[in-house]
């Protein structure tokens, strides 16, 4: 699996030495991304970092994703814990948005993909809410550091300039 490619996200012009307007890449990232962008002590979190400062990413979240993302990085005990819940506040209020999907409506896609897809990909219910969250906010890219949960996107067809997975 691929990832983007570096300037993907950026204004055709902006590559071509003219005027330089970046259009956010619209990204569904599960929350092992999420908390490596904001723990910089992860083990993804410099590629994570790198990624996200190379393509102007936009997050776009729910409220299970947000749930998620806090609960782990309350259960941080390092260092950085601080750091990084004080950089999940700050995008909280500007780098993530919340889709137009409602949370029902995301359940029940979530268990239509599983239906389709359980027997072919081995991945948890979870991983499936992520892909089918993800499709169902149109967004432009997935990203993941969980290889089921790529694979998954990968077969629903998140192809490689829309899906990034960070490998260990």
């Amino acid at each position: 699996m691929g990832g983007t490619e570096k300037g993907q996200g950026k204004d055709p012009q902006s590559r071509l030495g003219g005027a330089r307007a970046e259009t956010p890449l619209i990204t569904y990232a599960d929350s092992s991304v999420l908390v490596a962008w904001f723990h910089a002590d992860d083990e993804f979190a410099r590629s994570v970092t790198a990624w996200v400062q190379d393509n102007v990413t936009d997050f776009i979240w729910n409220p299970v994703l947000r749930l998620e993302v806090r609960h782990n990085l309350r259960k941080l005990k390092t260092g950085y814990a601080r750091t990084a819940w004080n950089a999940l506040r700050a995008a909280e209020r500007s780098r993530l948005r919340f889709g137009r999907v409602n949370l029902l409506t995301l359940l029940d896609a979530t268990d239509d993909l599983s239906a389709e897809k359980a027997n072919a990909i081995p991945a948890g219910a979870w991983d499936f809410f992520h892909v089918a969250a993800a499709i169902q906010s149109r967004a432009s890219c997935f990203a993941t550091c969980d290889k089921l949960q790529a694979d998954l996107a990968s077969e629903c067809g998140f192809i490689s300039s829309k899906l990034k997975y960070f490998k260990a």
